[in-house]
């Protein structure tokens, strides 16, 4: 059973909107990445903010969050 923290923290999907892979990145693993996908198009969420949502497939989602998080390091953190 998930605790009200952790409902709070859980990111709020769109409509049609079905969650891929949820996994935690950075060198702490400390940095929540979420992939969902809606029709054919993948969206990707970085600490429960949407960064793209532009995507053909989950592949090339994650590898742009993933670059997306070592050029910003751990300043997402805060």
């Amino acid at each position: 059973m998930l605790t009200f923290v952790e409902l709070r923290e859980k990111v709020k999907l769109s409509s049609g909107e079905k969650q891929v892979k949820a996994f935690k990145a950075g060198k702490k693993k400390k940095i929540d990445v979420i992939i969902t996908q809606n029709g054919n198009k993948f969206a990707v969420y970085v600490n429960g903010e949407q960064l793209d949502n532009s995507y053909k497939n989950a592949k090339d989602a994650e590898k742009n969050a993933n670059e997306f998080i070592e050029l910003m390091g751990e300043e997402l953190n805060k």
